[in-house]
């Protein structure tokens, strides 16, 4: 039988996270389950912001040796347990788009013989609809590294593609558009068996469920902080690399910063020891200190929790939903409880993103990817099961009635 209102309240009463609720600002009137696009702002961020603004009026360029300069190494601790890393093994710093780059260019540089190109294993392996910046990125080191770009077909294992050939596969842990979980410590060892490295994407599982990368035995992997770790918009990625495996190369983007001493201003570049060889240039710590904010926050969390509430949260979705989806020729794709992120992913090619629209309007706030997607994240920290609940009966009253086919809902933004 479905939940009702009262059933879904006695929930949020016995949820143990729903204290976190009140440490976010939220517009009054918002369900927002779009947090896997962009997280809510943790209120303390704007005293953290605030306080930066503070400092950098009154200290001016003192503020760089006072916590500003050693920003990217200290979140990356801070943010190091969320991840199963130790400290010293993450570096907040620079977007994903970039990490990758230097992340494929440090294990070839490591693969490299003595003489010319030298590389016994020229092909670089990426997967089929993953989100794109992977594969154009896959793509852009290899066509000026000299490298061949191979994808993976989306949904095929790797067995095929994996040969003395591929130096390394870039790979999302949670797939963007299903919302699919890989297993990472058998596909690890996959890879590795081979020969390869394997760089992780965590895009869509930092702060969305249990990272263990050192129980999967993981040496390389990069991820983003303004999603489920509610950094803010265009908040700093980060970058893992384990210890044991810091010292074995230069990365490419060899910027002045991931110099061993970048104030003596040397004219040869030699890489900093352990992670901070993987700083580039100067970072802005107006950004850091609104993820400084929200690492504070998650350093109370139980990941646990965390994962068997955007669990519960998700079935009761789709539960409320039962029925409704059919209907109105709506997919959904949302793979079974072990094998997903902390998404629900529902398609309708013709009218996908005029149903979102009409959400929008209506104050649930969800996002549309091509063709036909419609995707829905669940952050339990900030997530009341009223509110999931809450969006579902806003779906089925916007499908019944016809709302989406309104030709306001038709017009098209430049982003979705």
């Amino acid at each position: 039988m479905p939940l009702t209102l009262d059933d879904v309240r006695e929930l949020d009463r016995q949820d143990p996270l729903a204290t976190f609720r009140n440490r976010f600002a939220l517009p009054e009137g918002t369900i927002y389950l779009d947090g896997n696009s962009l997280g809510a702002q943790p209120r303390a961020a704007v005293a953290a912001v605030d306080g930066l603004m503070s400092q950098w009026r009154d200290s001016l360029i003192q503020g760089w040796n006072q916590g500003w300069f050693d920003a990217p190494e200290r979140l990356g601790d801070r943010l190091a347990p969320l991840l199963g890393a130790e400290p010293g093994e993450v570096l907040v710093t620079d977007t994903i788009t970039h990490n990758i780059f230097k992340l494929l260019g440090y294990i070839t540089e490591g693969q490299k013989g003595t003489e010319g190109q030298g590389r016994g294993r020229p092909v670089i392996l990426s997967e089929g609809g993953n989100f794109p910046t992977d594969g154009y990125i896959a793509q852009g080191f290899c066509r000026f590294g000299g490298f061949e770009h191979r994808v993976v077909p989306e949904g095929e294992a790797l067995d095929a593609y994996l040969d003395e050939r591929v130096a390394a596969v870039v790979l999302s842990h949670v797939h963007y558009r299903t919302g699919r979980l890989r297993d990472m410590a058998a596909i690890t060892r996959q890879v590795h068996a081979s020969g390869a490295e394997v760089v992780w994407d965590l895009a869509h599982s930092a702060g969305a469920l249990l990272v263990d990368l050192a129980a999967c035995d993981v040496r390389y992997a990069v991820g983003c902080t303004y999603k489920y770790l509610n950094g803010g918009p265009g908040a700093p990625a980060f970058l893992y690399v384990r210890r044991d495996c810091q010292a074995q190369a230069w990365q490419p983007l060899s910027g002045w910063l991931g110099h061993a001493a970048p104030f003596a201003f040397e004219a040869d570049y030699a890489p900093a020891p352990g992670i901070s060889r993987f700083r580039t240039g100067t970072h802005s710590p107006l950004a850091f200190a609104a993820l400084e904010a929200s690492l504070a926050l998650w350093q109370e969390v139980d990941l646990a929790q965390l994962r068997r509430k955007s669990q519960r949260l998700i079935e009761l979705f789709r539960e409320s939903l039962s029925g409704c989806l059919e209907e109105h020729g709506i997919s959904d794709i949302t793979p079974d409880e072990a094998q997903r992120g902390s998404q629900v992913g529902l398609v309708e090619r013709e009218h996908g993103y005029a149903i979102v629209q009409a959400l929008i309007e209506r104050g649930v706030i969800g996002d549309y990817r091509e063709p036909g997607l419609m995707r829905f994240g669940f952050a339990p920290l900030y997530l009341s099961h009223e509110d999931v609940w809450q969006a579902a009966q806003h779906l089925r009253e916007v499908l019944s009635a016809g709302e989406h086919l309104a030709p306001r809902f038709q017009q098209r933004g430049a982003v979705t």
